[in-house]
């Protein structure tokens, strides 16, 4: 007989008395209280059976798991079964999340795995457009490349600067392969007009501008003699600019132009005539500057245009004559990044002046490098000497 049929027996005979004891008084309402608890009870043992199945059952199917088998808890006298039915759901409530979290993984790697695929053809087209771009970038290198030996080619021959000057120097650091600055020397005679110009902008841009005022240059000073005026060269080159970039009766200031020293020197009587166009000339004598001003004014439009003006001087033997773009002057650099501006330029000048022109040559590049570190150049860089014989 189970404890269960001993509970009920014992409740029945509990009820049978107290119907008894109060028969006289309360029948009725005895039996219909022991009828209702009996119902009570028997509610009470079938969900306890129902229970007891379900535990059961559970208990069975995971000892007969052979990945749980090593886990699961084994009955033995100090267990009670409500703690092996509550450690199995443990096991099964686990089971099933680290199933949940295998499906997670599962799909986090399926979309790992559709990233990597992605990225590895946005590498290969990547690769692709770096390869197309380094082929345009050699065929536009190469191209300028050459454009520097047509810039080159136009320049003055050494063999003309020689037989003109007892000495001189050209330095010339393009910022880029081509350059805006460029200079530019005629020999008629005993006439030689020479000049340093600064055209806008560098690169390829300040090229083309370059070779378009040699052109006009070239045309200008076909009958140059000793009453030619430089400021006069100055005046026709500013108007074939104007009217070359279509620029007569344009109010703003445009970018196109450039700036200017120019000289004209005759080689039998040393009277040298200059005048500038934004750029100034220093003539060196001894060690001593005398430095000749320009008309602030580019060659190129403006909104306040200003006549050119010439100035003559007479020149002796071993006078060195600077001509130079802004470049150098305008460089950043130095312990507070600054530029190196025009006193510092002057005093250069001044300590180099009385060099040979290969070590005024040495001494403008190791300066410039020092002062610059590492700051990299910001314009083209042209500083040109010429010692009178």
């Amino acid at each position: 007989m189970s404890t269960l049929d001993i509970i009920l027996i014992i409740l029945l005979l509990a009820a049978v008395s107290a119907a008894v004891y109060f028969a006289s008084t309360r029948r009725r309402k005895a039996e219909r209280a022991v009828a209702d608890y009996g119902e009570d009870l028997k509610r009470e043992i079938r969900f306890s059976s129902d229970e007891v199945l379900r535990y059961k059952s559970l208990y069975e199917k995971l000892k007969n798991s052979e990945k749980q088998a090593d886990e699961l808890p084994t009955l033995t006298d100090g267990v009670m079964p409500d703690e092996v039915f509550m450690t199995a759901e443990r096991i099964m409530l686990e089971q099933q999340k680290l199933e949940l979290e295998k499906n997670e993984i599962s799909e986090r790697n399926r979309k790992l795995w559709d990233m990597s695929l992605l990225i590895e053809k946005e590498r290969e087209h990547i690769s692709a457009l770096k390869r197309d771009i380094e082929e345009k970038h050699r065929a536009v290198t190469d191209s300028i490349t050459y454009a520097k030996r047509i810039q080159v080619a136009v320049l003055p021959e050494s063999r003309l600067l020689s037989e003109c000057f007892g000495d001189y120097f050209i330095f010339w650091r393009p910022k880029d392969i081509v350059s805006g600055d460029f200079y530019w020397m005629k020999r008629i005679g005993d006439i030689v007009a020479f000049t340093v110009a600064d055209c806008t902008g560098h690169g390829v841009p300040g090229a083309f501008m370059s070779l378009l005022g040699i052109t006009f240059l070239n045309d200008i000073c076909m009958r140059l003699d000793e009453d030619t005026q430089p400021s006069d060269i100055l005046e026709l080159l500013r108007s074939d600019i104007i009217y070359a970039f279509g620029q007569e009766g344009v109010d703003e200031r445009p970018n196109d132009g450039m700036d200017m020293a120019l000289c004209i020197l005759n080689l039998r009587t040393n009277k040298l005539r200059f005048a500038g166009a934004n750029n100034p000339m220093y003539l060196f004598r001894n060690g001593e500057l005398q430095e000749y001003k320009s008309v602030k004014n580019p060659i190129g439009n403006y909104a306040f245009f200003r006549d050119f003006s010439s100035v003559e001087i007479d020149v002796q033997t071993g006078d060195w004559i600077y001509m130079f773009s802004d470049g150098y002057a305008d460089q950043f650099g130095g312990e507070e990044n600054r530029k190196l501006n025009y006193k510092r330029f002057r005093a250069l000048m001044t300590e180099m002046s009385l060099l040979n022109s290969e070590q005024q040559m040495i001494r403008l590049g190791k300066f410039l490098d020092e002062w610059r570190g590492n700051t990299p150049q910001l314009d083209d860089v042209m500083v040109a000497g010429y010692r009178v014989r």
